[in-house]
């Protein structure tokens, strides 16, 4: 699964920024009418940000508008616009509360083993330490269903679709 494009659309579904982020997708996106949006069963505003995912995908994630296009086979998610306001949570200081809908995906070496849904504090996201010979780290975001966790690296300025169920066994791992 790819993230195939980012858009920014307006209220009239006007296209304001496109990026293509996945070169290698065969799949011709064209972006839907505000009727189109209309017509699904939460009524919601279409401006805003939007990630273009090549499958379908159900989202478990009652912050996040989408939109599931069965005859092209991509899904359409929707930014929460505190995510976006924030310049994808990546420069908030760990004082700070964390928005409506940003959860915390915690890594152990590299493995993910967790999702803090609505973390109360930035705080408790920045997960960075070493203990007892495992390196845990934290990464700000949002979770789609519980297989996928959308995260923006702000050095590479790019968005990230991270597997939360992974098969690993800790005692075989070595670093």
């Amino acid at each position: 699964m790819n993230i195939i494009s980012f858009f920014e659309l307006d209220n009239n579904c006007q296209v304001l920024n496109k990026k293509d982020l996945e070169e290698n997708s065969q799949k011709k996106i064209e972006v839907p009418s505000d009727n189109y949006f209309k017509k699904t069963e939460r009524d919601f505003d279409a401006a805003g940000e939007w990630l273009v995912i090549d499958e379908l995908i159900e989202i478990k994630n009652q912050y996040l508008n989408y939109i599931k296009n069965e005859k092209k086979q991509i899904t359409w998610i929707q930014l929460p616009e505190k995510y976006v306001e924030e310049e994808y949570m990546v420069d908030y200081d760990t004082d700070q509360e964390c928005p409506l809908g940003i959860d915390a995906l915690i890594e152990e070496d590299g493995y993910p083993i967790g999702v803090v849904t609505g973390c109360d504090s930035i705080k408790q996201a920045k997960v960075d330490n070493n203990l007892d010979g495992h390196r845990y780290k934290g990464l700000l975001g949002i979770k789609l269903n519980n297989d996928y966790f959308l995260s923006y690296n702000k050095d590479n300025r790019e968005f990230r679709l991270i597997k939360t169920h992974m098969d690993w066994d800790r005692g075989k791992h070595t670093i």
